[in-house]
């Protein structure tokens, strides 16, 4: 193997094609644009009857906002044409700890709907309201679990290694039904902290 052959190597495996992304599609409501949310499918054997973001995982030939794009036209059953795209939030700990991707869209022409496959229906939160309230947030520490024959004699100071528990911000926005909360909740905040501070 060569540094050139290295090289490739190392772009396609620091290239991020892992984890999953979501889209916030925004659409015009009575008193301005509002995010469009769904209740996932009851019938999915991950997080069914939740609310969540369109958006899903990032196939080998695709990028996040590939991605994107793509499970959000599969779920709302639109087409890529109706997204205009206007950034990313960037990159959360999603569901299971892997990496998730955010981006942010307006929503042209989008008539109510969605995937009888993916979602039990779709609904939206008006972004002004979104900018008003604060989410409650628990912080969550996920410690390491150790299979029986984990080979403590390898580890400098065995099983009193100073292990780091994994950390995690889980936010919930009480007074929306259904309610929004976790990975979504992640998400929504970020974009309200960013518009935020946009208006200062």
């Amino acid at each position: 193997m060569n540094a050139e052959e290295i090289r490739w190597t190392l772009e396609h495996f620091a290239a991020p094609r892992s984890g999953a992304a979501v889209l916030v599609p925004l659409v015009p409501g009575a008193d301005g644009l509002e995010v469009l949310l769904e209740v996932r499918a009851r019938t999915l054997s991950v997080q069914p009857g939740e609310v969540c973001l369109p958006g899903g995982g990032i196939e080998a030939d695709e990028s996040p906002l590939d991605a994107a794009i793509r499970e959000t036209c599969e779920e709302l059953l639109v087409r890529p044409s109706q997204i205009d795209v206007l950034g990313s939030l960037g990159t959360f700990d999603g569901p299971g700890g892997r990496a998730l991707h955010a981006f942010v869209a307006t929503l042209t022409g989008y008539g109510g709907t969605y995937s009888l496959a993916e979602g039990e229906r779709a609904f939206t939160l008006p972004l002004s309201w979104l900018l008003a309230h604060e989410p409650d947030v628990y912080q969550v520490e996920y410690a390491p679990s150790f299979p029986e024959d984990y080979p403590w004699e390898l580890v400098p100071g065995g099983r009193s290694y100073p292990w780091r528990a994994r950390k995690s911000d889980v936010p919930f926005y009480r007074g929306t039904d259904p309610l929004v909360w976790g990975a979504t909740a992640r998400v929504l905040r970020r974009l309200a902290q960013a518009l935020r501070g946009k208006q200062a």
